[in-house]
């Protein structure tokens, strides 16, 4: 069976999980004004009230049907989502959303341990830009909770992530929580100057010699703090050998002349990193 097969029959056929519903829901919108839905309703839809969810927002820039409408659109990205979802094991809910996007509720067995659901995100997100000839997808995802008046929490800071997403053009990789609430945090300082002052007097050496050099030493250090400084983690998101990054690393730490080990040298060129994407957004977003 083809994949746009599956994702035909995630359509027109019940899951077996119950958990994809092709037409729109209505009760989610009522539930993000404010209204608690029906606990049978929540059934059919396959929440467990005990279990913990992230909400995950996936939505493509551009969807190659233009003639269709959102509502087509939404249900048939939905459908895709749905398809890779299972794939992968997730059985929580699939519903499409405004604007072509669809939502995931993703289960997650210890909320203290996000690490799979970053992984899988990522994954997902990839493997639907795949089915969409490579359009780029936006993706924010949302901390998570239990019961649905903490998981509408969740839902927002997803919807808020996607629009970081959105207006720093971030959309080469899911935007989380964490990192909505920093960027937020950044773009709100009151001097512009001081945050690119603070993002030059860590980063400026790496990025002269990537402009130099035309190397991704910038991107090899964004990649070890998203993957929490896990190497083998870090060379298969880049592609490359544990031997070259450890050699790209020996290079960050020669150019910079700090050490990477050192918590607080991690941590400001962790900050620099966030800021130079905030800097780097389109001239039309204002801090």
């Amino acid at each position: 069976m083809t994949d746009q097969q599956q994702a035909i029959n995630a359509v027109t056929q019940p899951s077996r999980a119950l958990t994809f519903r092709s037409a729109r829901a209505e009760w989610l919108y009522r539930w993000l004004d404010g209204e608690l839905p029906d606990a049978a309703l929540l059934e059919q839809y396959g929440f467990q009230p005990t279990h913990y969810y992230a909400v995950v927002i996936y939505r493509p820039i551009l969807f190659p049907d233009p003639s269709s409408t959102q509502a087509a659109n939404s249900t048939q990205f939905a459908a895709f989502l749905h398809v890779e979802a299972n794939r992968r094991g997730i059985n929580g809910p699939v519903l499409a959303y405004d604007n072509n996007a669809a939502v995931l509720f993703h289960p997650i067995e210890d909320p203290q341990q996000t690490t799979r659901l970053k992984r899988k995100t990522e994954e997902i997100r990839k493997q639907l830009s795949a089915r969409l000839n490579g359009a780029d997808i936006h993706c924010g995802v949302g901390r998570p909770a239990c019961g649905m008046d903490a998981l509408r929490h969740s839902f927002h800071e997803a919807e808020q992530a996607l629009r970081l997403s959105d207006e720093l053009q971030m959309q080469a990789r899911a935007t989380f929580f964490g990192n909505s609430s920093l960027f937020m945090l950044l773009r709100s300082l009151k001097s512009p100057e001081e945050l690119e002052r603070f993002c030059m007097n860590w980063l400026a050496d790496l990025i002269g010699y990537d402009a130099r050099q035309h190397s991704d030493l910038l991107e090899t250090l964004r990649a070890y703090f998203a993957n929490n400084g896990n190497t083998a983690l870090t060379a298969k998101e880049l592609r490359i050998h544990r031997n070259t990054l450890a050699y790209r690393l020996n290079r960050i730490a020669e150019i910079t002349r700090l050490d990477l080990e050192d918590a607080d040298v991690r941590l400001n060129l962790h900050l620099a990193l966030k800021a130079y994407e905030v800097l780097m957004a389109p001239a039309s977003v204002s801090f």
